[in-house]
């Protein structure tokens, strides 16, 4: 007996309905493996303007003994200094001139890549022989930086992190607001609600004289002519500090 017309199309629908279900389930499946494979730790691309902030492993009792001890003065009416770009040229110069002198001197930096970091490795390294602990970390990072003055009542505050350079400000300008503006603002803010409050020593540029042609420069001369960015976010440093 012949299939009437209505039943051959009654099971071509029923066919196709099977199909679309099958490829919607398929479908269905692809984008759930998606969404759990895809990192959803960096689903950006890091924005250049805060490449130096990263997560780093801090904290536990074995970090904070290393911090303690770094920071312990050794001398009679010594001072306890953090000092935040320790790893730099005059950043490792200065801690260890104030270690010989028996201050107690806690690093921090951020070691970011702006030159060769081994530079920076080989200062961490020649500093730890000394018994200066470099705590690696970003001065923008507020909880680690109250950590710190939970951990040690620092007296003073030496400041000499910041993105330096002028022609590099072309590439990559948000990378001098973030740390030479954000980084000290979010540093003070920390100060101030420290107990003790340290005293700051802040380590300006003297590109902040920028156009002026008199040689030698004055602290007496105009600093509201930049020719840099980097220039400008100093002079905004001394603003802010002021």
């Amino acid at each position: 007996m012949e299939k009437s017309p209505f039943v051959h199309n009654r099971l071509r629908w029923h066919s196709s309905l099977a199909k679309l279900t099958f490829w919607s389930f398929i479908f269905l499946g692809l984008i759930l493996i998606f969404f759990f494979r895809s990192p959803s730790s960096n689903p950006l691309p890091q924005d250049p303007s805060r490449r130096s902030l990263r997560t780093y492993n801090w904290g536990g009792p074995a970090w904070e003994k290393r911090v303690r001890s770094s920071a312990r003065v050794r001398s009679h009416n010594g001072i306890s200094v953090l000092v935040t770009g320790a790893a730099g040229f005059v950043g490792t110069h200065v801690s260890a001139a104030l270690k010989r002198r028996g201050d107690g001197v806690l690093g921090l930096d951020n070691f970011n890549d702006y030159y060769d970091p081994s530079l920076k490795r080989a200062r961490q390294a020649l500093l730890e022989r000394s018994g200066v602990f470099i705590v690696e970390g970003d001065i923008n990072d507020s909880a680690l930086l109250r950590k710190l003055f939970e951990v040690v009542a620092f007296t003073h505050v030496m400041h000499l992190a910041a993105q330096a350079g002028v022609r590099y400000a072309m590439e990559n300008p948000g990378s001098y607001v973030h740390s030479n503006i954000a980084g000290l603002v979010s540093l003070l803010e920390v100060c101030k609600s420290a107990n003790p409050q340290p005293a700051i020593v802040w380590a300006s540029s003297s590109s902040v004289y920028g156009l002026n042609t008199k040689v030698p420069f004055s602290e007496k001369d105009r600093t509201d002519q930049p020719a840099s960015l980097y220039a400008a976010t100093k002079k905004a440093g001394e603003e802010i500090a002021h």
